[in-house]
C-alpha cells in the first residue's frame, strides 16, 4: 500500500496506471497532495518530496499534484502524477462524479510527443431514488 502520509515517500516500489491507447480504466479517488517530483539516475525511480529538493544529481525537477487511486481493472493502488492543467480538468470531473455518481475512467492520450492524463465522467445507469418508510408488505 501506499503511504501518501510521512516521509515513506522516497521507499518503495510504486504501480503507475498505464491504459493502452483507446482503453479506459476505472478509478477510484483515494487521496491527492501537492508534492515535488524528482528523477534519480542512480535509483532509477521517481522521488517525491515536501519540499524543492537541493541535489544536484536529481533531474527533471517538477511541482506536481500526486494522485492516489484505486485500479479496478490491475486490482491495486496506484498513482498518477497531474500537471495543474490537468488536475483542473481531473477536479471538473470529480466535482460532477460527486454531484450525480457514476464512475470516473480514466485515459492516456498522445499530444504531440507528450501524453496527457484525460479522465471522463461514465453515469450510472442507475436512478437513485429517496426511501420512504412503511412496512414491506405494502409494497409487495
Amino acid at each position: 500500500m501506499v503511504n501518501l502520509e510521512g516521509d515513506n515517500l522516497l521507499e518503495g516500489t510504486y504501480y503507475y496506471p498505464k491504459p493502452e491507447p483507446g482503453e479506459k480504466i476505472p478509478i477510484q479517488v483515494l487521496n491527492y497532495r501537492r508534492l515535488f517530483a524528482a528523477w534519480s539516475p542512480e535509483l532509477k525511480k521517481t522521488l517525491y518530496f515536501e519540499k524543492l529538493p537541493e541535489d544536484e544529481n536529481l533531474k527533471r525537477i517538477r511541482e506536481i499534484v500526486l494522485l492516489q487511486v484505486y485500479d479496478w481493472l490491475a486490482g491495486r493502488e496506484g498513482l498518477i502524477e497531474l500537471t495543474d492543467l490537468e488536475f483542473e480538468q481531473f477536479m471538473e470531473v470529480y466535482e460532477a462524479f460527486l454531484e450525480k455518481l457514476g464512475e470516473i475512467q480514466y485515459l492516456r492520450r498522445k499530444k504531440g510527443r507528450k501524453t496527457e492524463n484525460i479522465f471522463e465522467l461514465k453515469e450510472s445507469p442507475y436512478v437513485i431514488r429517496e426511501v420512504k418508510k412503511g412496512p414491506f408488505s405494502d409494497k409487495l
